[in-house]
């Protein structure tokens, strides 16, 4: 096979051999389609498997029900895109197939299919590469749910690190936490979804329309002596600088990060502190308020509950306009509300810490309030101050509210007017 700076060569023949021979290919290309059709078939009458667990999704919209996502019709293809939360940009490999999806939806809305993508990044982090590329079609965000790890596209926790995990209906070692795929879902007219196909690897070559046209040329994919397949893809924006790629195929697109373990670290420790401060709020005092222009103890327990996780999901976007924001917390139902709140907003902190990357963490994140700068600052610096010493502030303020109301302080640092550890 030719390489890209060699000139390519070939047998010559006379009009009436090469029809001879284009005639013999086209019986083997006719075989191929039969057989193809009848595969097609054959994925049709697998049988389905019902989709039992309430997965939560965070789209341009707001959260969303995997049937929401169905936008009305009854069938839904979702592709898997290897983009994960921390991760400075979206896998070449995978924008190399979603270059092709725009075209796509008008044309299968009318097959009564909804086409969509899903990944694991936050959706400031999606939107933000999604603008870049010049992207239309619908993008959500999995984080913070277990969509995909039930479906083998990101390597759950307990797996990370081992030489072989679940990918493609097997073990294998594929290279990185986060995997390309594909999947089917059906929903039925009382809302019930079922699951009907998933594939992966190479059972998406099909999606790549750049290499159904390559493939009928003479030179081919010409990837010989490429350190791997598809080493060549870069971003659509990205040919003309020369610039690295890694994907799927390549180096990781993430690593462990020296910049987010301490922060990970301390993190996990003043969770804990935090989670026995707010079981003490008494529940028959959420609206309780110590000045007229305070935040009623509800509110303000409340706002500690939700700050890491949205606040981390915010700072792993590009930046944030104040003007955009609601500062008005809400006042929780009651109790067990408060603290289902703050288990997924821990969850949601500690996935995202975990996804930083030192290459993202040290990248530029901008506060502005409409076209005004605030300031830019490194996003390390946007977590420190903005989601963790304000969460702390915070814990600080109610811990004062508790005193107000005599209910007993638990112990933070060290021993508090109420308990002493060391006694």
């Amino acid at each position: 096979m030719a390489t890209m700076s060699e000139t390519l060569s070939a047998r010559v023949v006379s009009r009436a051999e090469w029809l001879a021979q284009r005639r013999e290919l086209l019986a083997k290309e006719k075989e191929f389609t039969r057989l193809r059709d009848e595969l097609s078939q054959r994925r049709r009458e697998l049988p389905w498997e019902p989709v039992e667990k309430k997965y939560v999704f965070e789209g341009p919209s707001g959260k969303e029900s995997l049937a929401d996502l169905f936008d009305g019709r009854k069938q839904l293809v979702v592709y898997h895109f290897m983009f994960g939360p921390g991760w400075k940009e979206g896998c070449p490999s995978c924008s190399f197939l979603a270059d092709s999806f725009d075209g796509t939806q008008v044309h299968l809305a009318q097959r009564d299919t909804t086409f969509l993508v899903i990944s694991r990044a936050t959706l400031p982090e999606i939107e933000g590469f999604k603008k870049r590329m010049g992207w239309k079609f619908e993008w959500v965000s999995s984080f913070g749910s277990e969509f995909n790890y039930d479906y083998q596209v990101s390597v759950p926790e307990e797996e990370r690190g081992k030489p072989k995990t679940y990918y493609n209906y097997d073990f294998t070692d594929f290279p990185s936490e986060e995997r390309p795929g594909m999947s089917v879902f059906y929903k039925d007219a009382n809302g019930q979804v079922y699951h009907t196909y998933s594939t992966y690897a190479r059972g998406l070559d099909i999606l790549l329309g750049t290499y159904n046209i390559i493939d009928m040329t003479p030179m081919g994919r010409h990837e010989e002596g490429l350190p791997y397949p598809m080493a060549w893809v870069r971003h659509h924006d990205r040919y003309e600088n020369g610039a690295t790629a890694s994907c799927c195929s390549g180096e990781h697109a993430v690593q462990s990060s020296t910049i987010a373990e301490p922060m990970l670290s301390e993190f996990k420790e003043e969770a804990e502190i935090t989670r026995r401060i707010l079981k003490r709020v008494p529940a028959d005092k959420l609206g309780w308020k110590p000045h007229a222009k305070s935040m009623s103890l509800g509110q303000l327990a409340n706002h500690i509950a939700m700050v890491p996780g949205r606040l981390s999901k915010m700072a792993m976007g590009p930046g944030f306009d104040v003007t955009q924001g609601n500062f008005n917390p809400p006042e929780p139902a009651n109790l067990n509300e408060l603290m289902n709140t703050f288990e997924e907003s821990v969850r949601d902190a500690e996935a995202c810490l975990k996804g930083l990357s030192d290459d993202s963490a040290r990248g530029p994140w901008r506060l502005s309030a409409g076209d005004r700068e605030i300031f830019t600052k490194p996003r390390a610096s946007v977590i420190r101050s903005i989601m963790m010493n304000h969460w702390y502030h915070h814990r600080g303020q109610l811990s004062v509210y508790l005193r107000l109301l005599e209910v007993p302080v638990p112990v933070i640092y060290g021993r508090s007017a109420d308990e002493n550890p060391f006694a």
